[in-house]
């Protein structure tokens, strides 16, 4: 069934429009090398100024929900790059507001207004993978990032790529220091972001094996305690969980509002392991009683979403890896120097040590504050 784009052509454009949707314009932006299975790190990227090529081209983000720091500052370090490339002739980003409905709609809306490139978190997940192939069909450049290593979807079909952290080895790198960190036995609760969404999902598959080799570690919750990564439902959630349990040893989150449940109980904080924030890093430079250890936030991902997406609309080989192995930016109980607190009251206490935006780029993301 031809779709609405197709028929607002109109029979004399209709060879066109089949050009636009055919295999033969899809193997143009699948013909680069893009190495989807190369592992690696960040020491392994290269500069934006390699792939941007020479054709006009627009480019947008599709944020599958936009509503915290992570995402303002993610938002901001792809339109950085974006503005890398002279020939980016439109940078676009549109927010779906946690409605997989509403994704579908932005990027139907891209495909119609003929982007060349879609870089895209997948907070739904799979249901948005028909948008995504269609837009890949009409010879759209597509790579989804921070979705996990295990996400549906076929490469050349539904997207060109997708670069991604292990989350599976994320999960496994933050259940194996709890385990370390508590001497194997202890009590300990994860937490998790949106409802559903992939990078949560993954982490899952990482660490419920690695628990599961040491007896003495009980997991309270059986699956991630749901936050839609928002501190305040994080600290509500965490304070109805003290409540519940008289003993909690380690705790995973990518916000701190646990944390700060537990300081308004009056009680000691739990070893606590999570993702790069200023917030985590001032919270433990003022509280150093307790055990804490940080990974890179990994929002410059969407830099290597881009220059993977507009590589392959230029027809460039991007020989960068697109599985990522993330590291500890910081451990309190490391003697490593490289893993010291990394507190800067200057900044925003929702700004990301491990970002690549400069601190002004920061402040300016996170509305100035």
């Amino acid at each position: 069934m031809l779709s609405p784009r197709s028929l607002a052509i109109g029979v004399a454009a209709l060879g066109f429009a089949f050009a636009m949707t055919s295999p033969g314009q899809a193997a143009d932006i699948t013909k680069a090398k893009l190495y989807p299975d190369k592992k690696g790190t960040v020491a392994d990227f290269l500069p934006m100024s390699k792939f941007c090529g020479t054709k006009p081209i627009k480019v947008a983000l599709s944020d599958g929900w936009g509503g915290n720091y992570w995402r303002h500052i993610t938002r901001a370090e792809f339109e950085d790059e974006a503005s890398k490339c002279k020939n980016i002739t439109e940078t676009r980003y549109t927010d779906g507001e946690f409605k997989p409905e509403k994704q579908i709609a932005d990027i139907e809306g891209l495909i119609a207004q003929k982007f060349d490139v879609i870089v895209a978190f997948l907070d739904t997940g799979p249901a948005i993978l028909k948008a995504t192939r269609e837009a890949t069909k009409a010879g759209i450049a597509v790579v989804p990032y921070s979705v996990g290593d295990g996400f549906p979807g076929k490469i050349g079909v539904d997207y060109v790529d997708r670069v991604t952290e292990s989350q599976k080895e994320v999960g496994e790198q933050f259940a194996a220091w709890l385990a370390k960190t508590l001497n194997g036995k202890g009590t300990v609760i994860m937490f998790g972001g949106t409802p559903g969404n992939p990078m949560t999902a993954a982490q899952v598959v990482g660490w419920k094996p690695t628990f599961a080799k040491y007896p003495g570690i009980k997991v309270l919750e059986a699956e991630p305690v749901p936050t839609n990564w928002d501190p305040a439902m994080a600290q509500q959630k965490t304070a109805a969980l003290i409540a519940k349990y008289p003993e909690i040893d380690g705790i995973y989150s990518e916000t701190t509002g646990p944390i700060r449940a537990f300081l308004a109980a009056g009680k000691p904080v739990p070893a606590y392991v999570g993702q790069s924030l200023m917030d985590l890093s001032c919270l433990a430079a003022d509280h150093p009683n307790f055990k804490m250890a940080s990974m890179d936030a990994h929002t410059w991902m969407v830099r290597l979403a881009l220059r993977k997406a507009v590589a392959a609309a230029e027809g460039i080989d991007e020989p960068e890896p697109s599985l990522i192995t993330l590291p500890f930016t910081e451990d309190n109980t490391s003697k490593d120097p490289k893993l010291a607190i990394k507190c800067d009251k200057s900044m925003p206490m929702d700004s990301i040590p491990s970002s690549m935006l400069s601190k002004e780029q920061q402040i300016k993301a996170l509305g100035g504050k």
